[in-house]
């Protein structure tokens, strides 16, 4: 039976794991449509390990969505990372950061030029 619910576990953090760089991939913090040739950031998803819940909040039985603003360079890499809305728990924003870091990106694009361009992703931790 513990098994069972491990591997329950397991399937709702890859889900949330999915969902999350998903969102990543296609979220844009800027409210206007883009001009003509333009692109947002992309996340390479092969690129982006599976974030580890904390032992400390799964113990606690902590869950939550963290909402994180990123910060993608001209060059691809991460700039920049904040919360914008935390789990209530900060070892599950911690985490999420962390999650965020190993993520590669492509740079969003204007004119067809790399440009440097901030997108929202949310975490949803749940047990």
């Amino acid at each position: 039976m513990a098994h069972d619910a491990t591997k329950g576990e397991t399937m709702k953090l890859l889900t949330t794991t999915m969902a999350a760089i998903a969102i990543a991939a296609c979220t844009s913090a800027g409210a206007h449509a883009a001009p003509a040739g333009s692109t947002k950031p992309k996340a390479d998803l092969a690129s982006c390990a599976k974030p580890v819940y904390p032992a400390e909040a799964r113990a606690a039985k902590h869950t939550g969505t963290v909402k994180l603003a990123f910060l993608v360079g001209a060059d691809g890499k991460l700039a920049d990372s904040k919360v914008e809305t935390s789990s209530g728990h900060p070892a599950l924003d911690d985490a999420a950061h962390q999650a965020l870091k190993l993520c590669k990106f492509g740079p969003a694009s204007a004119r067809g030029k790399p440009v440097e361009s901030w997108a929202r992703v949310d975490y949803i931790w749940q047990l």
